[in-house]
């Protein structure tokens, strides 16, 4: 059976709860009427006391803010270095191989450390559009690739693309659904 729990700490902490409680409870004018009599008690102790102790309880409220500040500066440095520190690692760990975990429920794009902007960037050479930091030569390898037109496609394929029938019309509106059922059939996704 374990030891019985002194009852010294909740005595201590049922009186302070005693006086919040008493406190919070005080009208206004017991506030005022006890804030007086205290400036009172203080003022009269302190005529009552010499230079030297004066200089002394000076100095040691002078050591006591001292000594909080230290404890309060020396506290919130700690937590800053802290929640750099998580906040670093998280974002070093959110990014390692992140295009081969891509999960299509999360807005990539609105994360603060991914800023890719807008495809507004177009190649002199071959016209592709590209992103801001997007690497020069990447499309045509600065003109040094040139791919010839493309040849129109056959009649079957250039009436669907034209938007003129109604299939046509369905196709132009669900082409991007077509296109990605057409993408998992390739690799043998059901």
């Amino acid at each position: 059976m374990p030891p019985k729990k002194s009852n010294l700490k909740n005595a201590s902490s049922n009186g302070s709860r005693r006086k919040r409680v008493g406190r919070a409870q005080q009208l206004p004018e017991q506030i005022e009427t006890k804030n007086a009599a205290q400036r009172i008690r203080t003022a009269e102790s302190r005529a009552q006391e010499s230079q030297e102790q004066r200089d002394e309880r000076l100095q040691q409220n002078i050591t006591r803010t001292r000594a909080a500040r230290e404890r309060n500066i020396a506290t919130v440095r700690v937590l800053d270095r802290q929640r750099q520190r998580i906040s670093r690692s998280l974002t070093r760990a959110s990014f390692v191989r992140l295009a081969f975990e891509y999960a299509p429920d999360i807005n990539y794009s609105a994360h603060s450390k991914i800023a890719i902007g807008g495809m507004d960037k177009v190649c002199q050479y071959c016209q592709a559009l590209k992103f801001r930091n997007e690497a020069a030569g990447m499309c045509c390898a600065s003109g040094k690739v040139v791919l010839s037109p493309l040849p129109a496609p056959p009649e079957p394929l250039l009436s669907f693309l034209t938007g003129n029938s109604d299939d046509s019309k369905l196709l132009l509106r669900k082409i991007r659904k077509f296109n990605s059922c057409f993408q998992m059939t390739s690799f043998g996704a059901t």
